[in-house]
């Protein structure tokens, strides 16, 4: 073993370091902390982590390379461990390992310190597995440079993992035995609409579309096998419709099942369906969404993908037009829209699916050969794809998001969404998008290709803890107001009507109720505009669309946050010659609300110790932890107020581990912190100073840095302002005996 010369080279680098008239021997160092030194920094092992292409002969791999195959992962015969002989030089055998072309990965084993995180261990999750040139889960974790994933991973680090959370399988089946869904699947919220039973699994042939969908979600992640959903730890309800053969009734029911009335288990349901032409009303399935989503269920629905027919404008589908519903586009690895995904002022975010050339979306899929297939192993399939995949990673993000912030809505959900998805595809001026990208009147972002951007699960779950929920929906509306005018056929001017909203309040959506006497209504489209100028279309003309009239609710996005109050423009046109009709009435009504700021502030005082400077200049970090697990619930960086204070506001109640960690002092927690309604005072924390590499310990490398950066003050070229220990501006003989002091010492 090589820890002794190790641990001794580095006591008698030290040693022979001068600080001013102090000195650091092998035998302080041995006496204030050699094992929790040893504990906190990686140690190197005569081994290698070795991931073959193939399960070959591993014992005459191992010894080509003169070393031993000592075990193998009970998971994946391809993982193994080699012993190195000790007389090679560890970095070097790695080399000639990494090398040799029967090696897909090759890593020195070593012991690490860890804190609990969690991170998929499932093998199809990378790129270039199973084999070289298969993508991995792009969509949850980029691996290809473009940025266009999820971004999953920050959520994921701070234990976000839909863990408690149903989400409802609204489609044709989920095969409750697949052994990456099995581990998630929720039998008591299950049930089969077509066949009126408890089993969801697929039933003919043609039911392959709902076990994708479930993996996009919800596959457990971390089971050592196959594929990870987005919320790799949430309950799964299959709800099977027939769709081939189904009135409209199960639609209807499967809105409402499990979430609404007495029973409210199932809290997310994804619906990757929908109508196959336009203006198909559905008043009872709106009315069931609304009901639904008002007992606090979230729907998540399919754009379309219908780009280039007349039903490519999302916002002519029914229950998609409601207010009430999440629709999601999608969006390639490329980073720009797909080219069959649906568009339309009612998008709200837009999300990774197929489209870019190679880059499908990895799910589980029906065992054996029953299944989409087209993937090594048949349990999953790399070819799936459209806004049926786009919905449910929004669907399983979601399950993310009410983990950590249990009181998450609709309503709540979607202004989340406005403020943290990400703008794609800047340069977009498609005719689709309704002119590229527009600053509303509230400083938002929007385009029809992509709503408000790509969803960002990071910044969702972080947004999600400042916030308690948000206000009690109020409307300002126009009421029924008639026009009886002839349109001008063949006329891109159009009819334009002015009228007023009354009342203040910042915008959520926009209803535009439009009815229409026309002999051919896909020459027709509308623009609103409103007081602040924002002009947005509502609906795009279609020349395909052979219906005749027009009565439709058009639900809006664009205007998200803007003041309603005031003259608005509502103009309606007739695009193609020929066909002419009349514009008979119309309906606008502003949905006004905002979000809610958290209610319960923890406050207290930090104390710094062993510091002299300027305590408001340090920002601190505040963690919330669950007793069971110790995982990160929420977490927040603020600068401290005068004498160390500290206000944070948080939406949680209930018992909880409370941590607080500066730069370069050690975290600490107060443990069991009980939250209640208003807040708790006197949460008060004394952190210990020394941390120099701020990575929570106390040990060998901080005194290295301090060593480094000794003698120096601010302007110096090795000036480090972390090593100033006490914030008097110069590193020096009082910096090395606070760390000293407190040598060996580890956060809590």
């Amino acid at each position: 073993m090589t820890i002794k010369p190790l641990v001794a080279s580095l006591g008698l680098v030290l040693a022979a370091a001068s600080f001013g008239q102090e000195s650091f021997s092998v035998e302080q160092m041995k006496a204030e902390g050699r094992a929790k030194t040893l504990a906190s920094q990686p140690i190197l092992l005569h081994q290698l982590i070795v991931f073959l292409r193939t399960p070959s002969d591993r014992q005459a791999f191992a010894r080509d390379h003169g070393m031993v195959w000592l075990t193998s992962l009970r998971s994946d015969e391809r993982w193994g461990l080699v012993q190195v002989p000790s007389v090679r030089s560890i970095h070097d055998a790695a080399e000639a390992v990494r090398r040799d072309p029967r090696t897909w990965l090759v890593e020195i084993n070593k012991i690490v310190q860890r804190e609990r995180r969690w991170v998929p261990n499932d093998p199809y999750f990378p790129k270039d597995a199973p084999s070289a040139g298969r993508k991995g889960q792009w969509h949850l974790v980029n691996q290809h440079g473009t940025g266009i994933d999820a971004n999953v991973w920050g959520a994921w680090g701070r234990e976000a993992t839909g863990s408690g959370v149903v989400i409802g399988i609204c489609d044709d089946g989920l095969q409750t035995a697949h052994p990456d869904l099995a581990p998630n699947y929720s039998a008591v919220n299950s049930w089969d609409f077509g066949q009126g039973d408890g089993d969801p699994n697929p039933v003919t042939s043609l039911d392959v579309h709902g076990t994708a969908v479930a993996g996009v979600a919800g596959a457990r992640g971390g089971n050592g096998i196959g594929v990870t959903g987005a919320a790799p730890l949430a309950l799964l309800a299959g709800l099977r419709l027939d769709f081939e053969s189904s009135n409209t009734l199960p639609f209807i029911d499967v809105m409402t099942y499990r979430s609404s009335g007495a029973n409210t288990q199932i809290k997310i349901k994804n619906h990757s369906y929908g109508a196959a032409s336009p203006f198909q009303p559905s008043a009872a399935e709106s009315a069931a969404l609304a009901t639904s989503a008002n007992a606090g269920t979230i729907h998540v629905i399919a754009a379309g993908n219908s780009r280039g027919g007349s039903n490519e404008d999302a916002n002519k589908a029914e229950p998609q037009n409601s207010p009430h519903a999440i629709v999601v586009s999608a969006m390639t690895n490329s980073g720009t829209f797909a080219d069959y995904s649906d568009f339309g002022s009612n998008i709200i975010c837009t999300a990774p699916s197929d489209g870019a050339t190679g880059f499908g979306i990895l799910t589980t899929d029906r065992t054996g050969d029953a299944g989409y297939n087209g993937f090594p192993d048949t349990s999953y399939t790399d070819i799936f794809g459209g806004t049926s995949s786009a919905a449910p990673l929004v669907a399983g993000v979601a399950a993310l998001v009410k983990q950590v912030q249990p009181s998450l809505n609709a309503r709540f959900f979607k202004h989340l969404l406005v403020r943290t998805s990400r703008k794609v595809h800047p340069g977009d001026a498609s005719p689709q998008s309704d002119g590229g990208w527009k600053t509303n009147g509230a400083g938002y972002q929007f385009n029809q290709n992509y709503g408000f951007g790509l969803i960002d699960a990071n910044a969702l779950t972080q947004q999600a803890a400042l916030f308690s929920g948000v206000t009690a929906l109020e409307t300002r509306t126009t009421g029924t107001v008639n026009v009886n005018a002839a349109i001008p056929d063949n006329n891109l001017t159009g009819i334009s009507r002015t009228f007023t909203l009354s009342g203040g309040g910042k915008i959520e959506e926009v209803l535009v109720t439009l009815q229409a006497t026309h002999t051919y209504r896909g020459d027709l489209e509308a623009v609103l505009t409103s007081p602040a100028g924002t002009s947005s279309r509502v609906f795009r003309a279609h020349g395909v669309d052979g219906g005749a009239n027009l009565n439709w609710t058009f639900c809006m996005n664009t205007f998200w946050g803007e003041n309603p109050n005031g003259t608005w423009t509502l103009t309606v046109k007739d695009t193609f010659q020929q066909d002419s009709g009349t514009w008979t009435n119309f309906a606008v009504t502003a949905r006004v609300g905002d979000l809610v700021g958290s209610t319960n502030p923890l406050s207290g005082t930090v104390t710094l110790g062993n510091f002299s400077g300027t305590v408001t200049s340090i920002p601190v970090t505040f963690e919330l932890l669950d007793t069971a697990n110790n995982n990160v619930l929420v977490s927040t960086t603020m600068n401290l107020g005068s004498g160390g204070a500290y206000v944070w506001n948080v939406s949680l109640t209930g018992t909880y581990h409370l941590r607080a960690k500066a730069s370069h002092w050690l975290r600490r927690r107060l443990s069991s912190v009980n939250i209640v309604s208003g807040g708790v005072s006197g949460l008060n924390f004394t952190l210990v100073n020394g941390d120099v590499n701020n990575d929570n310990s106390i040990n060998v490398s901080d005194f290295l840095q301090l060593r480094a950066a000794f003698g120096s003050s601010s302007g110096s070229g090795n000036w480090n302002p972390n090593a100033d220990l006490n914030g008097d501006g110069s590193v020096n003989v009082t910096d090395f005996l606070i760390l000293r002091a407190n040598f060996g010492q580890t956060g809590q």
